[in-house]
């Protein structure tokens, strides 16, 4: 934890939002401890209450939405060119 502490002591907010931001976006990346540590750091006087709120809540709900778009946007292309991986019927695909 010391060394995730140091990340986000030494990229402040940003960080924060990043690995949020990345998290929520389906990155296999550990968001739970970003946001534990972050308050870890509030409760040192390291980072402010609201601030480190409102990057979560930011951070989530653009993570979200730039998900789903890419989603929507790319997904069906990926599942036609990948389709293959996934062993699906045409009919199953059409469905999807």
């Amino acid at each position: 934890m010391d060394s995730l502490q140091e990340l986000l002591s030494n990229w402040g907010y940003l960080g924060f939002l990043a690995f949020v931001l990345l998290g929520n976006l389906g990155l296999p990346i550990p968001e739970e401890w970003v946001l534990l540590v972050a308050g870890y750091l509030v409760w040192k006087d390291g980072f402010s209450l609201p601030l480190v709120l409102l990057v979560g809540v930011v951070g989530a709900v653009g993570g979200d939405n730039l998900g789903f778009y890419l989603g929507r946007r790319y997904g069906q292309g990926v599942v036609e060119r990948f389709n293959f991986w996934f062993l699906p019927t045409p009919t199953r695909v059409e469905r999807m």
